[in-house]
């Protein structure tokens, strides 16, 4: 006879495997009929095939923000904003816990404006987090120039500085050109490039005057293009895809391209990818990656059937998208470049014959201008005025009398100096054959 307390275990075991059983059914099993493999030109690549990518290409995993923020907000503007708005309209906010700071990101997409064969789109974007603070405002027109041919053109403004410093913003104009079209027989062809031209310089002067960083945007291109082949082959579809970019400043020189060839089964079922790229960071990679994806169903290994088949059913007729659809995409284009930063450094050199000092150096952002030159012994005071040439060099000679005393040069109307020298003048005359304080600073750049 069983006992109780046995009857009690037993039934809590099956009640576990019964809960486990039903997980694994719902976490694993997947119908034949699966909503979220309808589109056979977004197959996933399995988890497995990451082990052959770049590791700068894999997912990356960061818990430093806290996810449920962007979740909740979306979903209450899901409920809030009409669907027009809210499908075009990408949102994040959360907490960075590292930096203990905010982070929000707003990009949104709106046409103003739409006929038979054009639109007008309006499209403006902000992006704040504890290293960067960036905004910009775009519009743009497309045309419709065929049933099966568009074209388009867009500006941007950019604003970008660096968190949680202030001061002026960096700027930039974006200009660029997108073309779309379908040549024929069920081939798809995208073409987009933009040209960026910074407008301003951001300076700040530090260390007392000493140095003045410089930092602006850099300059550049990018251009990509895909291109969906005519079907070569009944049952494989086969898309190549390029792009390449070159943005260039005086400490910055970003350029690279990068080549891939994608071939998927109409079913789903395989699909293969081997890429191709090279940049000034990593150099020259490639990966290749293959995959195979099957639904399984349950009921059919209950009937003693195979339960593995191709996610959906391969159409006869080859998907073709609409034109017209393309009236209403986003605009692709690189945003926030890297900031361009380099340290200009003033400079000054100093030698003793006797009790005169000779002096060179230079401001070299500072060219045919007057510095003034300043001897303390407290404080300072000032003894005479120099004049810097087309390159930002000056030379000049001073008598101190005998004592220890500061040599420095100063540009009043900036602000900026070089750094103090202490010069020596003794009454022994024997004992200036040996100069003090000759070494010069050289500018340095900095990041």
């Amino acid at each position: 006879m069983i006992s109780k307390s046995k009857t009690l275990n037993i039934s809590m075991w099956f009640f576990c495997f019964l809960v486990f059983l039903s997980y694994g059914y719902e976490s694993h099993a997947a119908p034949k009929n699966n909503p979220k493999l309808l589109n056979p030109y977004q197959v996933d690549i399995p988890y497995s095939a990451h082990q052959f990518t770049h590791p700068n290409q894999r997912p990356k995993d960061t818990d430093s923000v806290e996810r449920y923020i962007p979740q909740t907000i979306n979903y209450g503007l899901s409920l809030a904003l009409p669907s027009t708005v809210h499908r075009s309209m990408e949102f994040d906010a959360g907490w960075d816990k590292w930096n203990n700071s905010p982070t929000f990101r707003l990009d949104y997409f709106m046409p103003l404006r739409g006929w038979n064969d054009k639109s007008v789109f309006f499209s403006p974007r902000a992006s704040v987090n504890n290293a960067r603070e960036s905004f910009s405002l775009g519009a743009g027109v497309r045309h419709l120039l065929t049933s099966e041919a568009m074209i388009g053109f867009h500006a941007f403004h950019d604003w970008v500085r660096p968190g949680r410093i202030g001061g002026d913003f960096l700027r930039e104009t974006v200009v660029g050109l997108e073309l779309s079209a379908l040549p024929g027989y069920f081939s798809d062809l995208k073409v987009s490039a933009n040209a960026y031209f910074p407008t301003n310089v951001r300076e700040s002067v530090v260390r007392d005057g000493v140095s003045l960083f410089r930092e602006a945007l850099p300059g550049g291109g990018d251009v990509r293009a895909s291109f969906v082949v005519p079907p070569l082959f009944p049952y494989f579809d086969i898309r190549l895809d390029a792009q390449a970019h070159s943005y260039r400043a005086a400490n910055t020189d970003i350029s690279g391209h990068r080549a891939s060839v994608s071939v998927n089964s109409r079913d789903g079922m395989l699909n293969a990818n081997f890429h191709y790229g090279r940049d000034g960071s990593f150099g020259e990679n490639f990966t290749v990656t293959t995959g195979i994806n099957l639904a399984f169903d349950w009921n059919d290994l209950l009937k003693g059937q195979n339960p593995f088949s191709a996610p959906y059913k391969a159409f006869d007729k080859r998907y073709n998208r609409k034109i017209r659809d393309s009236l209403y995409s986003k605009v692709s284009r690189k945003h926030d470049l890297p900031m361009d930063r380099h340290e200009i450094k003033s400079t000054l050199m100093a030698s003793i014959s006797g009790d005169t000092v000779t002096f060179t150096g230079g401001f070299p952002d500072i060219p045919n201008s007057v510095v003034t030159v300043q001897v303390s012994q407290s404080p300072w005071q000032d003894c005479m005025d120099v004049s810097t040439d087309e390159k930002g060099a000056y030379y000049g000679m001073i008598s101190l009398p005998p004592g220890t005393c500061r040599l420095r040069l100063v540009h009043k109307p900036s602000g900026r100096a070089t750094e103090p020298k202490t010069v020596m003048i003794v009454d022994n005359s024997e004992a200036q054959s040996m100069p003090t304080e000759t070494t010069a600073w050289r500018i340095t750049p900095e990041f």
